[in-house]
């Protein structure tokens, strides 16, 4: 049965914002100015600039083959059902990081408002995630939902009331002049900014919901991509024009501090954790449903179940335990927090590449391949200077071809979710 076709474009650019604009946002602004200084807001034109033909790709994809599935589907269109199960892969393996950095963020606010260790916090936050979906799903989706459009909200606030508390006068300097800029430190900290320029890959699944997809889903996803860049720019602005005096990754709780005292970094804390929180329930929601969907495709070597009620609660249970895994990690020095964003973001440009050889083959259009052929083009080129390390991607490519190989000498298994 196909999507109900309700979108247009402002809804459509709505929900894309509501994808793309997440909880690391409040700690990758702090983070670039430690790496880059005053130059940390070039990094991040730079990155949003690069991005542009890798949004361009999905419009066109969007525009010519709308589907639910999104990059994975447009894999399976082009080069069959290896290729899904690689790119299926590959995407699973972004969450066993980003997820856990997204559950740090918010450990470190809790750190500055309250003390403790933000490894112990970023535990609890998954924890008590995961446990919303074991207890009830009907009520994780519904908060979820209800706090989305509290990120927006909460990050153009903080961005307002930094801006206006910013001392603008013409003695203090807030960003380097083109002549001071240094190629090594506007590009060190790319990778991991391009974290916060994921998430179209996903919305370009939306393109089957909308009432004109040839004419609404490019509008919107243009749109989401001019509001997510000013809040972006005014985020990165903000972070390297105040004083930060506490921890780089909770940036903002010094930004209250100044503004309403030390109260306001109580204030911040309790705000980044439920912002966190909401965030948290999305991600192990769709990751969740991910997972479970792989194994009733017989792409798993287990078969994972539901419970009377719909819930994969197996599948919870697992991406619990493996994000908690990583939050160890993190806690015995062998990861930070810098590193999982940028292997999470390593995970989506890939992809974004195999988006690109995808509309190579799918479309004859000079416009369509001469896009693609940038998009792959670009692609290559920052996993060559950029890249963190390609065996952790490489390792999930052969799992997905082993895991492809397996599952065709075992039936599929036919089960469809109870409503929830």
């Amino acid at each position: 049965m196909a999507l109900k076709q309700s979108l247009t474009t402002l809804k459509g650019a709505g929900l894309m914002l509501n994808i793309v604009i997440g909880a690391g946002l409040l700690a990758l602004p702090g983070m670039v100015v430690r790496e880059a200084g005053l130059q940390a807001i070039w990094a991040w034109g730079l990155c949003a600039l690069v991005s542009v033909p890798l949004l361009l790709v999905f419009i066109i994809m969007g525009m010519r083959f709308p589907d639910a599935g999104g990059i994975t589907h447009f894999a399976k269109l082009a080069f069959g059902r290896k290729a899904y199960a690689i790119a299926s892969v590959i995407l699973l393996g972004t969450f066993p990081f980003g997820m856990p950095a997204i559950a740090l963020t918010g450990g470190h606010y809790l750190t500055e408002a309250f003390g403790g260790t933000p490894t112990l916090y970023a535990a609890g936050l998954i924890v008590a995630a995961a446990a919303s979906h074991i207890l009830s799903t009907e009520m994780a989706a519904r908060l979820s939902a209800a706090i989305a459009s509290i990120v927006l909200v909460s990050l153009l606030g903080l961005m307002v009331v930094g801006l206006a508390t910013v001392d603008w006068s013409v003695g203090t300097r807030h960003v380097a002049s083109i002549a001071e800029l240094d190629a090594k430190i506007v590009l060190a900290p790319f990778m991991m900014i391009f974290f916060a320029f994921t998430g179209w890959e996903l919305a370009a699944g939306l393109s089957e919901e909308f009432k004109n997809p040839a004419r609404d889903f490019p509008r919107a996803m243009f749109l989401s991509f001019v509001a997510a860049c000013i809040l972006y720019f005014g985020m990165a602005l903000t972070a390297q024009s105040i004083v930060i005096t506490g921890s780089y990754e909770a940036a903002f709780s010094s930004l209250l501090a100044h503004a309403v005292g030390e109260n306001g970094r109580i204030v911040m804390g309790l705000l980044a954790a439920t912002i966190i929180y909401a965030n948290l329930m999305g991600c192990i929601w769709a990751v969740s449903r991910m997972v479970y969907a792989l194994s009733r495709e017989g792409l798993l070597p287990v078969r994972l179940q539901t419970t009377p009620k719909g819930v994969p609660l197996s599948s919870v249970l697992i991406i619990c335990m493996v994000l908690l895994c990583v939050v160890g990690a993190d806690a015995a020095g062998l990861l930070h927090l810098g590193l999982m964003l940028e292997l999470a973001a390593q995970n989506f440009l890939l992809l974004y590449g195999v988006s690109g050889l995808a509309l190579i083959k799918l479309s004859s259009r000079l416009f369509d391949r001469l896009a693609a052929l940038l998009t792959v083009g670009l692609v290559l080129v920052l996993m060559i200077v950029q890249g963190q390390s390609l065996f952790y991607p490489l390792g999930l490519a052969l799992a997905g071809i082993v895991l492809e190989r397996l599952s065709s000498s075992r039936p599929i298994l036919r089960q469809t979710m109870p409503a929830e």
